[in-house]
């Protein structure tokens, strides 16, 4: 069975998202990234992948539910033409909001293999050796796979916003550039704080704040792919939801509108 996820990023690159346990659509992208797709004893393997409107898969991410709230990344794959655009990292956004928020995951394990960089900015930490839970050791690509352990936990909240990324939830903003699904990467040290995002229109945005508890002070200011240079200011409120993660909210009265952001 194969059905649609909402990430207009990642439909403003042209492509659509879906969710599938068709392996077999997904391996020519596997064999082009030089990937292993689902080992023959694993079961329960699941894909999210962007199709193209030809139906070629662009980007997929792969993984398996091995227990009660447990769940593997088994793979991040882009097609060498797509790579680039910020589709791998919006892609695995909405991979982490459907494991979390619909299948009420709370341990996302991997192995990261040259890609530690990378998934530590989505909040993934590294995992002492013998600690993995018996379900995730004993799933194909801990047994048999090379790279650092690494897992995302949830219910753990955190204070800082050092190493967090987010998601754009919602945004009815006047002119509203940024579409629902890009990433915001952030980093934090003291009270300042600075985040790097894309998305749609948007080649390159950058914010800079200053927080005060669960209130952030924040310039902003961005480059678009017509070449404008956007720029502005405002306040967030950051309110803690029931697993740990954060939510970050700018109002801006009734009209225009407001943008949410929520933690990956």
């Amino acid at each position: 069975m194969t059905r649609t996820v909402r990430n207009d990023n990642i439909a403003s690159l042209g492509y659509t998202l879906e969710i599938t346990e068709d392996a077999a659509r997904v391996k020519p992208l596997l064999d082009a990234c030089n990937l292993s797709g689902p080992p023959s004893h694993s079961v329960g393997t699941t894909f999210l992948v962007a199709t193209t409107r030809a139906g070629g898969v662009a980007a997929a991410v792969a993984w398996s539910c091995v227990g009660e709230g447990l769940a593997v990344l088994q793979s991040l794959a882009v097609a060498p033409s797509s790579r680039g655009s910020g589709i791998g990292a919006s892609q695995l956004a909405s991979a982490m909001l459907h494991l979390r928020e619909e299948l009420d995951i709370e341990a996302i394990y991997i192995r990261a293999d040259g890609a530690a960089g990378f998934f530590s900015g989505f909040g993934f930490e590294d995992v002492e050796e013998g600690t993995v839970p018996r379900p995730v050791a004993n799933h194909p690509v801990f047994m048999d796979g090379d790279g650092r352990q690494m897992v995302r936990r949830y219910g753990e909240p955190r204070r800082a916003l050092d190493h967090t990324a987010f998601c754009l939830i919602h945004n009815t903003t006047a002119d509203a550039t940024l579409p629902v699904g890009s990433v915001f990467w952030f980093r934090q040290s003291g009270p300042a704080l600075e985040a790097q995002y894309r998305g749609g229109s948007v080649l390159r945005g950058h914010l800079l704040g200053a927080r005060d508890e669960d209130k952030l002070r924040f310039l902003w200011q961005s480059c678009t792919t017509d070449g404008r240079l956007l720029r502005g200011e405002g306040e967030i409120l950051m309110r803690v939801l029931d697993d740990g993660r954060r939510e970050l909210r700018e109002r801006l009265g009734e009209d225009p509108g407001e943008l949410l952001l929520r933690e990956l």
